[in-house]
């Protein structure tokens, strides 16, 4: 397996720890189609794409083609002045045949990165998730070490299928191992 090739982590959504946001924030839902922006404003600053346009294409395709959804499901972290730090989707996907929720689209702006704001968007999107799901999914990168260590933290596990899929989680064991 490819080192950029995704892997796959499960959630029974049974036990959520919490985590205090810190003075300053608050989590809000979408309210409406044009916030897409935020959105894409948001994950173009980390870097999932390489402008706005793409983005917002994709906020469109993916999250607002079920706006009904949408609005119970994607989550903005908010500065109580109004700023947009961070958002996460508790979002559903196909599994095994059958439809579970998906941990989607954390994201924390890089102006807001190190305060400890991931832990608890996190929480708030997996207990968003198990109003609607019994088990959920995410979707990683084996480099994102740090990311991986904060999952399996929270409860998450390792999903593995193939030959591939268990020497690409070894390969993470063994990285994580050695920090």
């Amino acid at each position: 397996m490819m080192e950029n090739s995704p892997i796959y982590m499960l959630h029974d959504l049974k036990h959520i720890p919490d985590c205090p946001l810190p003075d300053g924030f608050h989590f809000s839902l979408l309210h409406h189609k044009e916030e897409g922006k935020q959105w894409a404003n948001l994950v173009t600053e980390t870097g999932e794409f390489p402008d706005e346009s793409q983005a917002l294409a994709r906020f469109g395709s993916e999250l607002a083609s079920d706006l009904n959804e949408a609005k119970k499901r994607v989550i903005f972290l908010k500065t109580t002045d109004g700023r947009y730090a961070g958002t996460a989707s508790a979002w559903f996907g196909k599994w095994d045949d059958e439809t579970i929720g998906r941990l989607h689209w954390v994201e924390i702006a890089p102006a807001f990165q190190g305060i400890k704001l991931g832990r608890p968007l996190i929480i708030k999107a997996l207990k968003q998730l198990k109003m609607y799901h019994e088990k959920a999914y995410l979707k990683t990168q084996p480099a994102s070490l740090a990311a991986i260590h904060l999952y399996l933290n929270f409860g998450f596990k390792p999903a593995i299928h193939t030959a591939d899929e268990k020497c690409a989680w070894n390969h993470v064991f063994t990285q994580l191992h050695r920090k």
